[in-house]
């Protein structure tokens, strides 16, 4: 499962870099470029998926610097050019092949960018929470392994508000432990739990393991309750 998250960590890495070029080649290429004015001569409607409204495509024609007469379809389809046909609208195109031209507008210009960079979001996401949750799960592990066995008080059960899952936050026990040596007072929180807890607490003390010499590090033993089915 650890692979397979890298994985798509990694995917999501690269295609942040494949983003990031497209907006570095789409500046590159505007800065370039030659600006003239052309006119919107047809629009292409593409009909939109699941009852969206769709979009259309402008078909532009312009003269260059030499005045030879170019014609393209933009390759970005888009709801805000419905009303451009028969207006003016900027174009840039390449100075040595003026075929290669674009509408001079942030949507032609950064919309490959965009699109490849939600989806590099969407998978770095996703591989970021499955690598933390994995490596939080080794972290519970090694310390139940090699940490400190601790007995702590509780002293509340209380709703995590921060987080809310259909309406429904989830509970964590609050406990203390008094650190005979060094006379602190060390506060832990458990791990979320989606059911209230309280019913099934059978006594007021919990076992805590801490790393030895960080007690900042820690887990909360939950494995006296009950599991959610």
């Amino acid at each position: 499962m650890k692979k397979i998250f890298n994985v798509i960590l990694a995917i999501g890495i690269i295609l942040a870099g494949l983003s990031g070029y497209l907006f570095y080649d789409a500046n590159k290429f505007k800065q370039e470029a030659v600006y003239t004015e052309g006119e919107v001569t047809e629009l292409h409607f593409k009909r939109g998926e699941k009852g969206s409204s769709g979009s259309w495509a402008p078909e532009v024609t312009f003269n260059d610097s030499s005045g030879k007469q170019w014609v393209f379809r933009s390759s970005v389809s888009s709801s805000r050019y419905h009303d451009l046909l028969g207006k003016s609208i900027g174009v840039i195109y390449s100075r040595d092949n003026p075929g290669e031209a674009i509408i001079d507008d942030a949507i032609s210009l950064y919309a490959m960018s965009a699109v490849v960079g939600f989806i590099s979001a969407v998978f770095m996401l996703i591989g970021f929470i499955g690598v933390l949750i994995i490596f939080r799960g080794g972290n519970k592990k090694r310390l139940k392994h090699n940490g400190k066995p601790v007995q702590a008080e509780i002293v509340d059960v209380v709703l995590n508000d921060s987080i809310e899952i259909n309406g429904r936050s989830p509970w964590r026990i609050i406990c203390q432990w008094h650190a005979p040596q060094s006379e602190r007072i060390y506060i832990f929180k458990s791990e979320n739990i989606f059911y209230d807890p309280s019913p099934y607490i059978k006594n007021n003390k919990i076992t805590v393991y801490v790393a030895l010499n960080d007690f900042k590090k820690y887990y909360v033993d939950l494995s006296v309750l009950p599991e959610k089915a």
